[in-house]
């Protein structure tokens, strides 16, 4: 169509200008083009230009039925009032087709396009064939549990102070709201135990179907209850709060191999990098000022932290001194005592520890299977824990080989200064970092939830400005992972960002298949993004959910909700159906 012809020439032309031109502006903003001439030179010459309209690539995987099936559904899903009450929809086809019609209909259409299969033996001819054209999975084993509500009895009530870790009927039941994704209701130990077997089958799954670099997501509220969850957070939120109040920042701080000048200013605003500040003796006296602590034993608190050679500490080595253990640890021990940091629950903390344990079992896992490992991101009253676990893994998995990936939403305002923390971290304490890029799910959630309980919205005002975080966060990543040490899953369906990111490795002379860049989109949506990407030899994988059908339609009802603007948004994708079946049936280009 006349509209793709013009997007992909803005494209084509935007690449053009930035590769012959050296004054381009220092920062990438969302007024710019967001493609700057790398310092690096290039081996190859020109820039790569991808061609999203080549439908013969895109869907040379596909047979005739299946292109039409996925003109139809997304046809379908374009609709706003369909997907705002497909669930209602859905229950409707069941009072009026018999079980055996019903579960027919969703495989020829729904089921069919979004999800995998039932089982291994379903999976396995459709991922070989997948990976024929270069494309490989990234395996979600997406059975709901029971939607029953959370358990109460073993849940006793939070200590929570921070509005923003607050419960509110958002919170307490996150299956209720039509914006939210798969959720894991808590129904005991027993249920985390049993959601860990999934977790363990899926990683098995995955390394049995995929010749190389296997994938497997988990969520990590599926290994926990959520009251241990939200009061785990808040105490981190509190240590880093501590922290701040008592520390400066320098601008001495950040490696050199970090390229902060990919850093905008209208991405960040007045925040300032939390590895720029630095914990001097005197604000670590001014901290403990209250306790019981003696001077000696100050002295050996504040010396065991290993300050550097002007005698100031990073934060993760403050926080690492804050955690309650085990063993406890005396600056935990004093500053509760003194009321200056909240301690957690006896019942909260051993949920963690419960947690932490599972978490590295799937590691050994995955690292005994060759296998990667994508912990999912979550509600940002989760988040602050969920990274912590997840970096605390990177640290012990991720030495000589990157297993462990952490996701970090590209629509939070404190993205930027996170991912640069752990980058910093992994840099100082010797081991590969794993990041998941993408933009973010639970925008409506998150809004709501802020305005509800009187906190500040942690999203962005703008799409711009979301885009803009999404490609300095490649930038930011791009240094570490020429030098081999990190590896990025670029999860995007923009196609300007994949051009974006599979630009910015020719200029740094990343591999596109062994250089530690991979892509990923979701499995029914944006083949001419993947499949173009797994012709060209690039790391390209499908996010492949999987289970029997009656199980995964809560899952594929929360996913249409959750990619409701992408799913509107596909009349695009429409036209180049279109566009290869009138080339499959008189040879037209389209």
């Amino acid at each position: 169509s006349s509209g793709i012809n013009a997007e992909y020439g803005v494209m084509q032309r935007a690449l053009s200008i930035c590769t012959r031109h050296d004054l381009i502006k220092r920062y990438l903003s969302p007024s710019s083009l967001l493609l700057q001439p790398s310092r690096h030179k290039s081996t190859t010459a020109g820039p790569v230009v991808l061609n999203f309209q080549d439908t013969k690539a895109a869907y040379a995987s596909k047979s005739t039925s299946e292109i039409l099936r996925a003109q139809l559904v997304l046809k379908i899903c374009s609709q706003s009032w369909i997907v705002d009450n497909n669930d209602k929809l859905m229950k409707v086809g069941r009072v009026l087709l018999p079980g055996f019609l019903f579960e027919k209909l969703m495989q020829a259409t729904f089921y069919g396009q979004f999800v995998g299969g039932t089982d291994v033996d379903d999976l396995r001819p459709k991922l070989l064939k997948m990976q024929e054209y270069g494309v490989k999975p990234i395996l979600d084993y997406s059975v709901e549990a029971d939607l029953g509500g959370d358990s109460s009895d073993e849940q006793p009530e939070p200590r929570i102070v921070d509005p923003i870790f607050q419960q509110d009927d958002i919170s307490a039941d996150r299956r209720k709201h039509k914006i939210v994704a798969r959720t894991y209701p808590y129904k005991g130990e027993e249920s985390c135990e049993a959601n860990l077997k999934i977790f363990q089958e899926c990683l098995e799954t995955a390394a049995q179907v995929c010749e190389e670099n296997p994938f497997a997501a988990i969520k990590v509220t599926a290994l926990s209850k959520p009251n241990a969850l939200l009061e785990g957070s808040q105490f981190l939120v509190l240590v880093q709060g501590l922290f701040q109040a008592h520390s400066t920042v320098y601008d001495d701080t950040i490696p050199s191999s970090i390229n902060l000048e990919y850093l905008p200013r209208d991405v960040m605003g007045a925040r300032v990098l939390l590895n720029q500040r630095r914990m001097t003796r005197d604000h670590f006296n001014e901290l403990t000022r209250s306790t019981s602590l003696s001077d000696s034993e100050k002295d050996d608190i504040f010396s065991g932290m290993k300050p550097d050679s002007l005698n100031r500490i990073p934060f993760f080595k403050f926080r690492e001194n804050c955690m309650p253990g085990p063993p406890q640890r005396p600056l935990y021990a004093a500053l509760t005592a003194a009321n200056i940091l909240q301690p957690l629950t006896s019942s909260s903390l051993e949920a963690l520890n419960r947690l932490e344990e599972r978490l590295y079992r799937l590691a050994e896992l995955a690292v005994e299977l060759d296998a990667k490992l994508l912990v999912d991101a979550e509600q940002t009253y989760f988040q602050p824990l969920i990274d912590l676990f997840a970096n605390k893994a990177m640290s012990r998995y991720n030495i000589d080989k990157v297993h462990i990936f952490n996701t970090y939403q590209c629509y939070l305002k404190g993205t930027p200064s996170n991912l640069i923390y752990d980058m910093d971290k992994s840099i100082t304490c010797g081991y590969k970092i794993g990041a998941k890029l993408v933009r973010g799910a639970y925008m409506e959630q998150e809004r709501l939830r802020a305005e509800n309980l009187g906190y500040e919205d942690p999203i962005y005002p703008s799409k711009s400005l979301t885009n803009s975080c999404y490609h300095n966060m490649i930038e930011v990543l791009l240094k570490q992972v020429e030098v081999k040490q990190a590896e990025v899953m670029v999860a995007s369906h923009n196609e300007f960002s994949v051009q974006y990111a599979v630009e910015r490795m020719r200029q740094y002379n990343i591999h596109p298949h062994t250089g530690g860049i991979y892509f990923g989109q979701l499995l029914g949506m944006c083949d001419q993004v993947t499949f173009l990407l797994g012709a060209g030899g690039y790391s390209s994988y499908k996010y492949v959910p999987y289970g029997p059908v009656e199980a995964v339609l809560p899952y594929l009802s929360r996913r249409a909700y959750e990619n409701k603007g992408m799913l509107q948004g596909s009349q695009k994708e429409i036209d180049l159906l279109k566009g290869e079946l009138k080339r499959r049936c008189w040879g037209m280009r389209a």
